[in-house]
């Protein structure tokens, strides 16, 4: 009984969390064996990887835009929308065995959506 709940515990709290050794994501060798593995299928995950990045901020501008706002507040909005490409990202990076957890999709997705939220109110949109 002991042992199935620590492993139950350990599953749950790996999810959360970066994995062991997330570290190791960040150097530029951590994808090799994936690139080897798969050269096509590697280029259409950065390309994926890529728009998963950049859609949000392109549908952020292309909803802001045709109100000719001139503020500050718009540039609020971008990050926001940049911070929502980061969460998607990490989703196409589970292909790639680099997914750095739950907690950093939601983090990123609560953070992006709020500022997206405040830069809207702000330019007097919603």
């Amino acid at each position: 009984m002991g042992k199935n709940s620590k492993k139950k515990n350990c599953k749950k709290s790996r999810k959360r969390t970066p994995p062991k050794g997330a570290s190791t994501y960040f150097f530029v060798a951590s994808d090799y064996e994936f690139k080897e593995k798969h050269p096509i299928g590697y280029g259409f995950l950065v390309v994926l990887g890529i728009v998963a990045l950049m859609l949000p901020v392109v549908l952020y501008l292309m909803f802001v835009l045709p109100y000719n706002i001139n503020s500050a507040w718009m540039m609020l909005g971008w990050v926001g929308a940049f911070i929502v490409g980061i969460g998607l990202f990490n989703f196409v990076a589970i292909i790639l065995k680099q997914y750095l957890g739950h907690f950093v999709s939601i983090l990123s997705f609560v953070i992006g959506s709020a500022l997206i939220w405040i830069s809207l109110v702000q330019m007097g949109i919603v």
